[in-house]
C-alpha cells in the first residue's frame, strides 16, 4: 500500500552510505564518477546535508584511502569494512548501523551510486511513518530505505542469510511505501549504460532550468571563529576520542586542527575540549558540556538558516512570477 499521508517523525535522522564494494561491471571507482563539476558521492553527501540529515556515515572498503581523501571535507565520517571482498552489502549495513545506532533515532540507507535523489525526497523519507519505509516512484521501489530505532537490534541480529530484504521481511510488520515524484530514487549506476542514462537525465534536468541550492554559515567576532568545518572537527573529536583521530577522519593536519580549536576558544570564550595527554592509557579528548551545548546550538542554527534560505530560494527562483496586467488605458498595473 502506498502511503500518501506523511506524519512528522520525532528524533534525529542519520544516513549510511554504502561505498565498500567493487563494481563487477565497471572498472572505475563508481562513487568517484564525474557528475558535472562534482562526483556521484560528493553530490550525494551534499544533498543529504542539504536535507538536514546528520550524522552521515560512509562505509568504505575498495580503494578506501582514495575515496576517504576524496570526501574528507564533506562532513561525513568514514568507517572501513576491511572484509569488503568477502562480505555482502549486508555486512556494511550492519557496520554502519552499529556505528550510528546511539547517535540517531532513524537511519536512511543509501548506495553510493544514487546521486540524483532530491533533498525534498530525503526530507520526506526522514519523516516517513512506521519502522521501515521505502520510496515509490512510477510504481517502482527505490532508495533510500528508512529504518527506525526499534528495528536496529533486529537488523543487527538477523541470521537468515537473505540480507537486508530478508531481515525486513522477517520483521513481520511490513514496509511502508512512500509515494514520491522523484525519478532519482530509481536511478542507480550498475553498468556503463546506467551511467550514460544518469548523465543524460542530469543534462535534461539542467536544460529544464532546475537549480541546486547550498548554504553555509560561519560565526565571527574579530575574525571568523566557528564554521561548519569547526563543527565537523569537534564532532570527529567526539567520535574518535582524540584530536589526532579527528584530524585523520577530517584529513587535515594536526596543526590546522589545533589552530582552528584555539581560534574558536579564544574568540568565543568557551573551552570546547577537555584534553588529557600521555599516561598509561594514552591521551584523550572529550567535548566539555559547554562545548557540546554550543555545538548543538550551531547545528540548530545551521538547520534553521538552511530551511529559511531554502524557502527563499524556492520563492525567488522556482515559483513562477506573477504576470502584469494592463488597465483599459494600456497602462501596466501590478497583479494582486
Amino acid at each position: 500500500m502506498i502511503e500518501k499521508g506523511i506524519c512528522m517523525a520525532d528524533g534525529k535522522t542519520g544516513a549510511i552510505i554504502l561505498a565498500a564494494g567493487r563494481s563487477v561491471h565497471m572498472e572505475e571507482l563508481k562513487p568517484m564518477l564525474r557528475m558535472g563539476q562534482t562526483t556521484m558521492i560528493q553530490r550525494e553527501i551534499d544533498t543529504i546535508r542539504q536535507a538536514g540529515i546528520s550524522p552521515i556515515v560512509v562505509v568504505t572498503g575498495y580503494q578506501a584511502d582514495v575515496l576517504e581523501r576524496h570526501i574528507s571535507h564533506r562532513g561525513a565520517v568514514c568507517i572501513r569494512n576491511k572484509r569488503y571482498e568477502t562480505s555482502q552489502m549486508y555486512g556494511s549495513i550492519c557496520m554502519g548501523l552499529r556505528h550510528i545506532q546511539k547517535k540517531a533515532d532513524r537511519v536512511l540507507l543509501f548506495p553510493a551510486d544514487v546521486p540524483m535523489i532530491t533533498a525534498d525526497t530525503i526530507e520526506k523519507m526522514a519523516q516517513a511513518p512506521g519502522s521501515m519505509a521505502v520510496p515509490v516512484c512510477q510504481g517502482k521501489k527505490g532508495h533510500p530505505v528508512m529504518l527506525s530505532k526499534e528495528v536496529f537490534g533486529h537488523i543487527l541480529t538477523y541470521r537468515g542469510g537473505k540480507g537486508l530484504r530478508g531481515a525486513m521481511d522477517a520483521w513481520g510488520e511490513g514496509v511502508r511505501e512512500i509515494e514520491v515524484e522523484d525519478p532519482g530514487v530509481l536511478l542507480d549506476t550498475n553498468t556503463k549504460m546506467d551511467y550514460e542514462s544518469l548523465l543524460a537525465y542530469e543534462k535534461d534536468r539542467q536544460k529544464r532550468g532546475e537549480l541546486a541550492f547550498r548554504a553555509s554559515i560561519s560565526l565571527s567576532r574579530e575574525e571568523e571563529c566557528f564554521s561548519a568545518l569547526t563543527a565537523d572537527f569537534l564532532e570527529a573529536v567526539a567520535e574518535s576520542g582524540s584530536m589526532l583521530g579527528a584530524c585523520q577522519i577530517r584529513d587535515i593536519s594536526y596543526s590546522k586542527g589545533w589552530k582552528m580549536l584555539k581560534i574558536a576558544e579564544a574568540q568565543l570564550g568557551i573551552q570546547f575540549l577537555e584534553r588529557q595527554t600521555g599516561g598509561s592509557k594514552g591521551g584523550f579528548s572529550v567535548l566539555t558540556p559547554d562545548g557540546k551545548a554550543f555545538l548543538e546550538k550551531f547545528r540548530r542554527m545551521e538547520a534553521a538558516v538552511q530551511a529559511a534560505a531554502e524557502a527563499a530560494f524556492e520563492k525567488i527562483f522556482l515559483e513562477p512570477e506573477e504576470e502584469e496586467k494592463e488597465d483599459t488605458d494600456g497602462r501596466e498595473i501590478n497583479a494582486f
